[in-house]
């Protein structure tokens, strides 16, 4: 239903649910008819975000997490049962889940990473595998189950674009971290593509864009840059598992590896992490095991060794409109055709010409 990290957001997806408004004739067109008879009239994408706009949002959004609380409260005392598994688009609400893991109903909260309609090919998996008796209790692993680069495919990019573009080919991964790590702690925006695509709505290291989250000017910055989004929405961060509770207001080793929940900023960091505090001083986090992602998890230690804090901005590499990049070539024309300053094509480092 919604897909928000902040309660303005709500209002934006109740009209567009991120994409284009649907008829009142398709399901949520009462729903929509209803809020605009009685709360608050439509608003253009480009027009103000006023007051009334807020107001509507954030009474949604308190609406949505004290009806969760209340479905999910019930159930846990009914059951006795104390870990909780979601699906379905309410459980991409980061805020909603995030309320949920700080109420302590459950001791362990498991979102799986494309909730939405696109986990219903996940579903009819399982159930089959279910029917079969090869179904397996267990969690699912950070999604990298899409494309990989086909072979030779990076080289035919760089080759097709090779007058506009200045290459450096790296060694190694370790190379290649310490080379992004260094960009990112001189403000640099770094464009990141290596490995298989992830599955789901959320960039998780495979096709990312990548800053340096303490610097302020960093969201306007990607926004203008490639983003356009909502100046009030602030960029998503990655961190490495082991210093989760330091920068954030969890248990130490808590695992949020699909960027699906919300969680505080600790207090001392929040004027120290602009670009990925909410106004309310939450971020939506994503944290990176070496199990998980071992290339993902070096680059945050390689950033760490630069700036301190094994931490980056990490949005998704697309542009405003436009799906995630896939292959190769998708990945260096965005990069030409926005004002990202350097592409990371496996070990490849790729700066445009003059």
């Amino acid at each position: 239903m919604f897909l928000a990290n902040s309660p303005t957001a709500v209002v934006n997806s109740v009209w567009s649910g991120g994409a284009e408004p649907e008829p009142y004739g398709k399901p949520a067109g009462p729903f929509r008819a209803r809020l605009a008879a009685d709360l608050v009239t439509p608003r253009d994408p480009e027009a103000e975000i006023d007051d009334v706009h807020r107001d509507v949002a954030a009474a949604l959004q308190a609406t949505l997490d004290r009806t969760v609380l209340h479905l999910c409260g019930h159930h846990a005392r009914a059951t006795g049962l104390r870990r909780l598994a979601l699906a379905g688009g309410v459980a991409l609400n980061c805020t909603a889940n995030g309320r949920l893991l700080a109420s302590g109903l459950f001791e362990d909260l498991y979102v799986q990473p494309a909730a939405g309609d696109d986990g219903s090919a996940l579903g009819a998996a399982l159930v089959r595998a279910a029917h079969a008796g090869e179904a397996r209790n267990r969690r699912f692993p950070v999604p990298f189950f899409g494309p990989g680069p086909a072979p030779g495919a990076i080289e035919a990019a760089l080759l097709a674009h090779a007058a506009r573009l200045e290459i450096e080919r790296l060694p190694d991964l370790e190379s290649a971290c310490a080379a992004a790590a260094r960009l990112v702690a001189t403000g640099r925006v770094v464009a990141w593509y290596r490995g298989r695509m992830e599955f789901g709505p959320r960039a998780l290291g495979h096709r990312s864009i990548l800053a340096d989250p303490g610097r302020p000017e960093m969201r306007d910055r990607i926004n203008s840059m490639v983003k356009m989004r909502e100046a009030f929405r602030p960029f998503a961060p990655a961190v490495s598992l082991g210093e989760v509770d330091r920068w954030f207001a969890v248990s130490p080793g808590t695992e949020l590896p699909f960027m699906i929940t919300t969680v505080d900023v600790r207090q001392p960091f929040r004027a120290q992490l602009p670009a990925i505090t909410h106004v309310n001083g939450s971020a939506r986090v994503q944290t990176v095991s070496p199990t998980d992602d071992p290339a993902f998890h070096a680059l945050l230690l390689a950033v760490g060794r630069e700036t301190g804090r094994q931490l980056l901005l990490n949005t998704s590499f697309n542009v405003k409109g436009q799906p995630i990049v896939n292959t190769p070539e998708e990945a260096v024309e965005t990069f030409l055709g926005t004002g990202i300053e350097v592409l990371f094509l496996e070990n490849t480092l790729v700066r445009k010409r003059g």
